[in-house]
């Protein structure tokens, strides 16, 4: 799809509308990307009663408000599921969900993976709206795996960033190099792996006997309109743990535009190891999330799933990694 939207100028998520025969795509438009699709040898996705016998087909449903840029985080995942479907034998189809549907719908009638007989199961990258999960887990009684956030009342399988224990290690990390004033940026209340975060450097901080400054605990957004800003305030610690590189990349310009150094005056340290299009992204010392781990595990519990329904859930942590660069001095 992207070689597609590269070839007319346009975006992968016009491409994905106009194949899966979505409204918001003009009938010549959508003519001439099927006819470049063609060109290009994209393999369209077969009708059920086509479909091999030996295969599983999995619906891949994330929201568009993840989508809607295509270097986004979600788009990397999405990109590393369809590897991992493909290395196993899985068939793909993507859904982008309306945001605005997701809270509307009286019904999921017109939600083409789930109305497809063929498709064997769900994998939910992204956090959608639970009224809309329990439709999928209750109406449609098909195997639900969730990527990148969970919904322990919901019966389905959840893989996880190893948020808790990533985040205690980076602070180490911090305290470990000599800091003993230490911040936290991240707003919980938008995410449980904002939260998990949280409370692992809170973990590491008491553990290590260091004060918790309601001061230094920095929301990185407006919570009403999203917009990400930072306040800094007038004494700042000698290092930060941020809830994610995007974070760190807010914090990173709202300190330079004080007049400040990084790290000679503050040390940052993010979390996932997704900066993208970002020159900090080459300082920052972060916790790399494995998204190849996170793919291929949530594949693999989907086909588990479709195989034996009745099996117990859980959720699955992937612990990853520091990746060490130059944003964090030694004290």
């Amino acid at each position: 799809m992207r070689d597609i939207a590269d070839a007319l100028n346009t975006s992968v998520v016009t491409i994905s509308n106009a194949i899966s025969m979505k409204a918001g795509v003009s009938e010549p438009l959508r003519r001439e990307i099927l006819k470049k699709a063609e060109e290009l040898g994209y393999r369209f996705p077969q009708k059920p009663c086509e479909k091999r016998k030996s295969s599983l087909m999995a619906g891949i449903l994330c929201s568009r408000s993840y989508m809607s840029e295509e270097s986004s985080f979600y788009w990397e995942m999405y990109r590393n599921v369809v590897n991992a479907a493909a290395q196993k034998g899985v068939i793909t189809m993507l859904e982008i969900l309306e945001t605005d549907e997701e809270a509307a719908k009286a019904n999921m009638d017109d939600l083409a993976l789930a109305v497809d007989s063929g498709t064997d199961g769900f994998l939910v990258i992204g956090q959608i709206e639970d009224r809309y999960l329990k439709l999928l887990l209750e109406k449609w009684k098909k195997p639900v795996v969730l990527l990148d956030f969970c919904r322990p009342e919901y019966d389905c399988d959840a893989v996880m960033s190893n948020n808790y224990m990533g985040a205690y290690r980076i602070t180490k990390y911090l305290t470990d190099r000599g800091h003993r004033r230490i911040g936290f940026v991240g707003t919980g209340r938008t995410s449980l792996n904002v939260a998990e975060r949280y409370y692992g450097f809170c973990s590491c901080m008491q553990e290590q006997g260091l004060p918790i400054e309601p001061k230094w605990l920095l929301e990185d957004r407006e919570l009403r309109t999203e917009r990400p800003r930072i306040e800094l305030p007038q004494e700042l610690p000698d290092a930060f743990v941020c809830s994610s590189d995007y974070a760190a990349g807010i914090l990173y310009n709202t300190l330079t535009a004080r007049g400040l150094r990084v790290p000679e005056d503050v040390s940052l340290i993010g979390y996932d190891d997704y900066l993208y299009g970002n020159a900090f992204a080459k300082e920052l010392t972060t916790y790399r999330v494995d998204l190849p781990g996170m793919a291929g595990q949530a594949m693999e519990l989907l086909r588990e799933r479709i195989d034996a329904p009745k099996r117990p859930c859980g959720v699955h942590y992937i612990d990853s990694e520091i990746i060490e660069r130059s944003s964090v001095r030694d004290i």
